[in-house]
């Protein structure tokens, strides 16, 4: 119903909810658990995409190994696909020894900086990218 703009009110009166704000919160937590459902589905295909590459990767080796110009430029064109597939290829262009999550930001900030320059220091203040400190989580 939401969908079809009809406001919290009115949703409210219709499904017999105690107030606006438990439909609203009912919405939030149906688009939580919708959102968690396709970033679950979207982690399952890219498993089963790398796993894909890496049953093609175990077919080339072999003869890339021993020399096969074909078998090593399938071999590569699978490295770069996995470098697309899990972000690696946006890692490291700075020449940042450790790909850290700062070096990262710190390059697209650049090349934001370089596309646009000036609007993104027009009235904002200056931020040092090396100040920022991250902390890594580890589960």
């Amino acid at each position: 119903m939401r969908l079809a703009g009809i406001n919290y009110e009115t949703i409210a009166k219709q499904l017999g909810y105690s107030s606006r704000s438990a439909v609203c919160q009912d919405i939030k937590r149906a688009l939580a658990k919708a959102m968690k459902e396709e970033q679950e589905s979207a982690e399952e295909l890219l498993k089963l995409e790398v796993d894909r590459l890496d049953r093609l990767m175990a077919s080339v080796w072999p003869a890339a190994l021993d020399g096969d110009v074909k078998a090593v430029e399938a071999a590569e064109r699978i490295i770069k696909r996995r470098c697309g597939l899990l972000g690696l290829d946006l890692i490291n262009r700075n020449g940042s020894g450790d790909g850290d999550l700062v070096s990262l930001l710190g390059t697209l900030f650049s090349e934001l900086q370089s596309r646009h320059p000036g609007a993104l220091t027009q009235g904002t203040p200056a931020v040092e990218v090396d100040a920022i400190e991250v902390e890594e989580t580890r589960t």
